[in-house]
């Protein structure tokens, strides 16, 4: 008997040993698991209704404006809250517009246009460009596909979540994939279990990098004569402390003298990082070319009337985004309207005028303007009378002089 309790008490230490040194990763969803997470958190919210600059999803992103963007982050982060793992900031930028998310994608070789013939799978983001200018004002995320039919979820479609059904023959541009710019695939696998977790990755990272450096230092302790490999040496240090100050910026603000515009004008929009003495590399966006148009320097012109949303984002990890407001110069409404009022200002004083002088005759004449008009009724049968008896009259003595002669 005592022997079974001492048995029993090693294999369940063992099996406490063995549950504690399992990597807590391997339990990790698998790359399917957590593409249909994201798909099933965004059929879920279809139908949740705010309006085009406010979302609950903005509340959560803690800028409101224009929300597509934020509904697709919001999913990625609520599919991984549910599985236990890490998706925004990570396989989905944690910021930022649909321009600045192609960017992002296409840095790591993860965006694909239509034309490429890429396959969209279930949980990919799906860019749009309604206007055709070549640049994307919409991002959703693709539910699934059946030959060239594309179905996605999209945020602030007029203000809700809707589902969409686009086709070589729906109608122009909302259901039709003409109107698909390309697709951006998350690196589902570097939080999956299927196809290697974070720290799997990190690993082999850091094997690939130590087997390098053992070889680098070889070579260098065997040519420490070679001017050229240390000048190869000096440059790869220097890299390696650029990458390590760049993945260090903590904040970036933006700011501009006024968000409100008229067409033509010109604003600087500035920003600022911290640390400052970290480099960083800074990019403009504007999902609505037709309204806002960047030039160099972050240099904001205004070519249209309407509402652009501008994000600016530093070293593909930091965003912050601002709207400005756009309307007509001034000087063309006003010039407009002017004339308008001028023709219709001097009828008026005509008629005004003529009001005045019949007034002003009648009450020289001793007759009471304001009595006569209110009892009208009094002196209108009366007058008739007499005007009717006067014609009368005058006539029978013309008709009695007739007869005299």
């Amino acid at each position: 008997m005592q022997g079974i309790k001492k048995v029993l008490s090693v294999a369940l230490s063992i099996a406490v040993i063995l549950s504690t040194a399992i990597p807590f990763s391997a339990q990790a969803a698998t790359e399917a698991t957590l593409r249909n997470s994201v798909v099933s958190v965004a059929q879920g919210e279809v139908g949740y209704t705010g309006s085009s600059t406010y979302s609950k999803y903005g509340d959560w992103y803690g800028a409101q404006g224009s929300w597509c963007t934020t509904f697709v982050l919001w999913c990625f982060n609520k599919a991984g809250s549910n599985n236990g793992v890490s998706m925004y900031g990570s396989i989905v930028p944690s910021g930022g517009n649909c321009n600045s998310m192609i960017s992002w994608y296409s840095n790591k070789g993860r965006y694909y246009t239509r034309s490429s013939g890429y396959s969209p799978k279930a949980g990919d983001l799906v860019f749009f460009d309604w206007s055709g200018n070549g640049s994307s004002q919409h991002v959703g995320i693709v539910t699934g596909t059946s030959g060239s039919t594309v179905y996605t979820v999209e945020g602030n479609c007029s203000g809700q979540v809707k589902s969409r059904t686009y086709t070589s023959s729906g109608s122009k541009p909302y259901n039709n994939i003409s109107a698909i710019m390309g697709y951006g695939c998350p690196n589902y696998s570097a939080v999956s279990s299927g196809g290697g977790s974070n720290n799997t990755t990190k690993k082999s990272t850091t094997t690939k990098r130590s087997s390098e450096k053992h070889e680098t230092t070889a070579k260098n302790s065997s040519t420490k004569q070679s001017a050229a490999k240390n000048s190869t040496t000096e440059k790869s240090t220097s890299t390696e402390k650029e990458t390590a100050q760049t993945s260090a910026l903590s904040s970036l603000s933006i700011n501009a003298s006024t968000y409100d515009l008229k067409v033509g004008d010109t604003v600087r929009l500035n920003y600022t990082v911290e640390p400052s003495n970290v480099p960083a590399v800074v990019g403009y966006f504007c999902d609505e070319e037709d309204i806002i148009e960047i030039e160099k320097n972050g240099d904001i012109k205004a070519i249209g009337s309407g509402t652009a949303t501008v994000v600016v984002c530093a070293n593909d990890e930091l965003y912050k985004q601002c709207d400005f407001t756009v309307t007509e110069a001034v000087g063309e409404v006003t010039t407009h309207r002017s004339n308008e009022r001028k023709v219709v200002g001097t009828t008026k004083a005509q008629i005004v005028t003529t009001e005045k002088s019949v007034q002003s005759v009648l009450t020289n004449l001793g007759v009471n303007i304001d009595a006569l008009s209110q009892n009208k009724q009094l002196y209108l049968i009366p007058l008739t009378i007499i005007a009717v008896t006067f014609v009368l009259s005058v006539f029978t003595a013309i008709v009695k002089k007739v007869k005299k002669r």
